[in-house]
């Protein structure tokens, strides 16, 4: 027994400068069409050819992501896949191929199917069975445990009903009884399965209508009866967060000061004033609307042309981290445009690096930004925080939780995280001018009646920077 210790000792010993070498946690989804939501180009079945990076803010792994301080990463061009209305065993089929086109193995995949089994016929009456897909389940979470991966299982979500993706027929009853048998079955094996497999069931009491029969969802919870809309996302989101704080601690990504691209310090942050300071900045104001208060020094402060609804910006101290950041606080009353990001209302400041710093990135260098942002209780109008990277004009940009329409309103409650942009890598050197950061907050956009703007939202702590590997 003496001798085995001490082979087991050497060995650690051993192993401990690869251990210490190991990258970043990343984490992966694969799922149906409610994975789609995570990025614009997950869809595997009808494949988007946009140049563009979009994390949607509906998205299950961006707000889990975002709330969870962006300790891990999912880059978004190997990590994220959707087969939409496929079942289980399809997702099955596909995760030997998803696992082997990523370049570094994930800590743990977000698994997301089973809502197209519950009314798998023409009709949207049939059921697939509980041992069918509870099998296939188990199947997923042993293939990702012989690989050293672990699996976090999203729950068969609350949905109005019927086949298709845009239906208002309502569930059977034994429809809704196979979606609670699951559910209850992902608890029972997460806890048996000695720390391999986690469910995030705890969205279901924020996401399922008390006063309904079986899995209903909350009204404007989701988009179309089945797929979340940005509340949706954010609860679902939140419960694998708090899953992923627990794997992977939280660590601080983002700048502590003013400190900014020198030719000494070429990895610098490139943004002029990161951490929001002063209030010299520039006010643009809008036709319509009112635009009050102060820019941080080297920013521009914007807002939409949105007649009634008044924003004010101003320099506080941060009551989370009691840092300096950019609040904009939201009074007046409008009337949304409607759906979709170009007629949503919203408030913004954006930044260019100076000419010397855009002159430094060199082909092959990559940038991302990442941003801190707290929404304080009572906030009743907002949708999402936007983080958006451009380069080479406004057509070009990776953003974090763009907006995906028809959008919903966040929960009242106090909300705080990190955006963090899909990164970029240059192909030639930019010209001035070139790269800018723009952080939006936009407002709701439904439903399209005179809404009251209430509410404060800071943000913060801006880092636009090379990526060392």
């Amino acid at each position: 027994m003496t001798m085995d210790l001490l082979a087991r000792d050497a060995a650690d010993r051993l192993r401990q400068p690869a251990l210490l070498s190991r990258p970043v946690p990343r984490i992966a989804i694969i799922g149906d069409s409610i994975a789609a939501a995570n990025w614009n180009h997950a869809d595997q079945i009808s494949a988007n050819s946009a140049a563009n990076s979009l994390k949607g803010s509906a998205g299950i792994v961006t707000w889990a992501l975002a709330l969870s301080g962006q300790r891990v990463s999912a880059p978004v061009e190997t990590s994220v896949w959707s087969f939409p209305g496929q079942e289980t065993s399809v997702i099955l089929a596909k995760l030997p191929a998803f696992l082997a086109q990523m370049p570094v193995q994930p800590g743990a995949v977000v698994v997301e199917c089973g809502t197209n089994n519950i009314g798998h016929d023409a009709a949207g009456t049939g059921v697939g069975s509980v041992a069918a897909i509870t099998a296939d389940w188990t199947a997923i979470a042993t293939q990702l445990q012989q690989r050293g991966i672990r699996t976090i299982f999203v729950p068969i979500l609350p949905r109005i009903g019927g086949s298709g993706y845009f239906t208002t027929n309502a569930l059977t009853l034994a429809q809704y009884d196979v979606i609670d048998r699951c559910n209850r079955w992902l608890n029972r094996f997460a806890h048996r399965s000695g720390g391999w497999v986690a469910a995030a069931t705890t969205c279901l009491p924020d996401l399922t209508l008390p006063g309904g029969v079986g899995a209903q969802p909350r009204a404007d919870y989701t988009q179309d009866g089945t797929h979340p809309g940005v509340t949706g996302g954010y609860y679902i989101g939140k419960a694998v967060a708090a899953i992923l704080r627990l794997w992977f601690p939280p660590l601080d990504l983002l700048p502590t000061s003013n400190m900014v691209w020198d030719a000494t310090a070429p990895f610098g942050n490139l943004l002029q004033n990161p951490m929001l300071l002063g209030t010299s900045g520039t006010v643009s104001a809008p036709s319509a609307g009112t635009l009050s208060g102060t820019s941080p020094t080297n920013w521009t402060m914007t807002m939409s042309n949105t007649d009634g609804l008044t924003v004010t910006g101003s320099q506080v101290i941060s009551p989370v981290s009691g840092m300096p950041m950019h609040q904009f606080a939201f009074s007046g009353s409008y009337s949304p445009a409607g759906a979709g990001v170009s007629s949503q209302a919203y408030a913004r400041i954006l930044c260019t690096p100076m000419a010397a710093t855009i002159a430094a990135i060199a082909p092959g260098d990559t940038v991302e930004a990442l941003m801190a942002f707290e929404i304080d209780a009572g906030t009743s109008v907002i949708a999402q925080p936007t983080l958006q990277m451009r380069w080479n004009g406004s057509a070009n940009y990776h953003a974090d939780m763009y907006p995906t329409a028809p959008q919903g309103v966040l929960p009242g409650e106090a909300i705080s995280g990190v955006l963090r942009t899909p990164a970029y890598t240059y192909a030639a050197n930019p010209g001035a001018g070139n790269l800018q950061l723009h952080a939006h907050v936009y407002l709701r956009d439904l439903p399209t009646t005179s809404t009251n703007a209430t509410g404060t939202i800071r943000l913060g702590r801006m880092s636009l920077q090379k990526i060392e590997t």
